[in-house]
C-alpha cells in the first residue's frame, strides 16, 4: 500500500504558472514564428509536447530512474504574447512535481537560450 502511494504522488507533475519578471523576454519576431521556434526549442531539449497552440505551449520531460532520486518529470509552460506585427514576449516557467523537486531542474533560462539561437537574436 505504501508503494502505490508514493506512486501516486512521485507521479503527480505540477503545473507551470506564468511567471511576472525572470523567464521573460521580447523577441523582434512574429508570434507564429516565435511559437515554432518555442516548440522546437522544447524538443531539442528532450521534452515531449503536450500543446502547442498560440497563446500557451506545454512540454513534458520524462522521468528517468537514477540511484537516489529520478531526474525528469518537468513539465514546461511557455506563454507568448504578440505585442506588435513583428514583436512577441515569451514566458517559460518550468513546473516540479512534489517529491520529484530534488532531482528536477529549471529549464527555463535554457530554453529561451536555444529559442535565440533557433531565432538568430
Amino acid at each position: 500500500m505504501f508503494y502505490f502511494l508514493l506512486l501516486l504522488l512521485t507521479g503527480c507533475a505540477s503545473i507551470p504558472t506564468k511567471p511576472q519578471v525572470e523567464g521573460v523576454i521580447i523577441f523582434q519576431k512574429p508570434a507564429d514564428v516565435v511559437r515554432n521556434a518555442a516548440v522546437d526549442a522544447l524538443v531539442v531539449m528532450g521534452f515531449d509536447i503536450k500543446k502547442s497552440d498560440l497563446p500557451y505551449i506545454e512540454g513534458f520531460r520524462p522521468r528517468k530512474v537514477g540511484f537516489f532520486v529520478g531526474s525528469g518529470g518537468e513539465t514546461v509552460g511557455i506563454w507568448l504574447e504578440s505585442l506588435e506585427t513583428a514583436k512577441t514576449r515569451v514566458s517559460v516557467s518550468t513546473a516540479k512535481s512534489f517529491l520529484g523537486i530534488l532531482g528536477q531542474k529549471n529549464w527555463d533560462g535554457e530554453i529561451l537560450t536555444e529559442m535565440e539561437k533557433i531565432l538568430g537574436k
